[in-house]
Parts: C-alpha cells; structure tokens; sequence
C-alpha cells in the first residue's frame, strides 16, 4: 500500500501553518498574556501538526486513527483559545477572522483525512497489517528460526 509522506499531506501543512501563525500571533504579546494564553494557545496549534505526524508513522489504522481523533481535539482547543483571545482583545479581528477560517477549512481536511485514514506500509516482514487494523503475525516458529542468513543484519 502506497502512503505520501507526512510532509506531503495538505491537512499536515495547513496544521504546519496554523501552529506558526499562532506563534506570530502570540509574539509581542505583554508576560501576563503569554504566560496565561499564550503558552497554551501555541501548545494546542502545535499539537494538531504533531498528532498528525504520530499518527500518519503509525501501522495500524486503529492506532493512527487514535492520534488524528487527539489532532481534532488539539484543533477545538485552538479554536477555543482563539475565542478567547478574541474576547481578550489580544488580536486584531482581521487576523482572528482569517486563523479562524483556516481552522475551519483545516477541521474538514482532518476530519475526510481521519475516516479515510491509511497508515504508511512498512514491509515488515514479521508482521503485516490490514485495513482493518489487525495484525496477521507469521507462525513462530518462522519469528524465532528465520529464512534468510540476513536476519541479524
């Protein structure tokens, strides 16, 4: 099974681009501000992207589906960071408006992304994974008595 890298993936970047406009956001903001909301606000965006990347390294479907689902939940938190640092008035509207539009497009992409999830294939010769998620080990005796002279290689 053919998987695009990471870095590949559409829902990735603008999860990428979310977490570095919430940082240019957050930038000049007074201590209290960034101490408070700041940090989290940041730690939430950021969280969307690597929960993406956890998940799509996973090799079963029900383990990556597991870091997509925390990515969506990374995702509320942002948006409801942004709520209040809009009602805080940190941010200018336009700036809110537009993270706010992107959040909603990434929230789509993530969540097709999330029920057509594929994991990578590794080729792992001691294990092979479904679609479903399941995994078909090889007979034992074949993990601890190898085929090839290559085994400890």
């Amino acid at each position: 099974m053919a998987t695009a890298e990471v870095h590949d993936l559409k829902v990735y970047q603008l999860a990428m681009r979310a977490g570095e406009a919430v940082w240019s956001l957050t930038a000049g903001w007074d201590w209290l501000a960034k101490q408070t909301v700041g940090l989290q606000w940041i730690r939430s965006a950021d969280s969307i992207a690597t929960s993406i990347s956890e998940g799509h390294a996973r090799c079963s479907a029900k383990e990556g589906a597991r870091f997509y689902a925390d990515a969506l939940g990374h995702l509320s938190q942002t948006q409801t960071w942004l709520e209040k640092v809009v009602a805080r008035k940190l941010v200018p509207d336009a700036a809110a408006r537009e993270l706010s539009q992107n959040l909603d497009t990434l929230r789509r992409l993530l969540s097709n992304h999330t029920e057509t999830f594929d994991p990578p294939s590794f080729n792992n010769p001691a294990s092979k994974t479904s679609r479903g998620g399941s995994i078909h080990l090889l007979p034992l005796e074949e993990f601890f008595h190898p085929q090839s002279s290559d085994w400890n290689a």
